[in-house]
């Protein structure tokens, strides 16, 4: 298992921040990789088809919303084979021009990806660390 915290504060007001984050048509201009996200069902849970390009791998991913309590809280769950990912968000307003944006991170493995995954450590965290800072630049703009 592997587990971390990172935050991030984002130069815009909590509802322009959160208006941007649950823009699902606008998505893949701030997530690396993103090809697109289809609803596949709506109860009791909503879970999205996501489907990823990195040169030339393909991968698909299932993301479900466990809760969202917007404008403080979402959470989630993201799957594909070998990988169970849970990430919490909360968000956080600074001031009236800034919000905080923290996001608690633990991600699963089983299989081939247990071994893969003990060597990628760094890689993991350093991905969302770029979701969040593109997110970031993508609102700020």
């Amino acid at each position: 298992m592997l587990t971390y915290r990172q935050e991030i504060v984002i130069n815009k007001p909590i509802d322009q921040v959160i208006r941007t984050f649950v823009d699902r048509d606008k998505i893949a201009l701030w997530q690396p990789g993103l090809l697109s996200s289809e609803l596949v069902e709506s109860h009791p849970y909503p879970k999205y088809k996501l489907l990823f390009q990195f040169g030339r791998r393909k991968m698909e991913m299932t993301e479900t919303i466990l809760r969202n309590e917007l404008p403080h809280h979402f959470d989630g769950t993201y799957k594909m084979k070998g990988v169970f990912n849970t990430v919490r968000n909360s968000f956080e307003k600074e001031d009236s021009s800034s919000t905080r944006w923290v996001s608690e991170v633990e991600f699963r493995f089983t299989g081939l990806m247990k071994i893969i995954a003990f060597f990628m450590k760094e890689d993991f965290r350093k991905q969302s660390e770029i979701i969040m800072s593109n997110f970031k630049r993508y609102v700020e703009k």
